[in-house]
């Protein structure tokens, strides 16, 4: 796994923790304050008559069930939003890297079909950050002029590299998709 996708899960780990702590603690305090509003005293308890205890259970009822007071539940929703969500990267982030794997393990398969010199064109766009002057390829060993031009070519025709001309020299660059894996 990247150490940037690492360090997503962590973060999110702690914002998780912190939600979750946050949640309980808000929930703690609303049944708190709950139960010390509905709180008698004896003497008040002992000046009740039966239908006004009644009706004092029935409104610490209401109020206990009253979704206007449970402020508490919206860090403990977002707890849950963050934690589905960080799971789900995780799953997702393994299957990314796997495809990224196989598309590497691919593009290798494929360059081993190619000439040495064409792989040795390729190394050396890659070693320069994937785009070098003609010039710099034809000093190559093994390479002049003419056989490094009929390599870019070959390589300009299979899609491999392409050809920018900046006054009398040509850059030669290599495609974005062949070198974000190779790289």
């Amino acid at each position: 796994m990247e150490r940037r996708q690492k360090t997503v899960i962590a973060i999110s780990i702690v914002v998780l923790f912190s939600l979750l702590v946050l949640s309980l603690s808000f929930y703690y305090l609303y049944q708190r304050s709950v139960r010390q509003s509905a709180r008698l005293t004896y003497t008040e308890l002992e000046n009740m008559t039966a239908d006004e205890l009644r009706t004092h259970i029935a409104e610490r009822w209401d109020s206990d069930h009253s979704p206007f007071y449970n402020f508490y539940l919206i860090p403990f929703s977002a707890f849950i939003g963050l934690l589905i969500g960080t799971i789900i990267y995780y799953l997702m982030s393994d299957e990314v890297e796997q495809k990224k794997e196989t598309a590497k393990k691919n593009t290798r398969i494929i360059l081993r079909f190619l000439t040495p010199e064409d792989r040795k064109v390729i190394d050396i766009l890659l070693e320069n950050g994937g785009s070098v002057p003609q010039y710099e390829l034809s000093r190559l060993p093994g390479l002049n002029k003419v056989k490094t031009h009929r390599i870019l070519a070959k390589l300009e025709q299979k899609g491999i590299i392409s050809k920018e001309q900046y006054g009398k020299i040509n850059k030669i660059i290599l495609n974005k998709e062949i070198y974000d894996v190779l790289k």
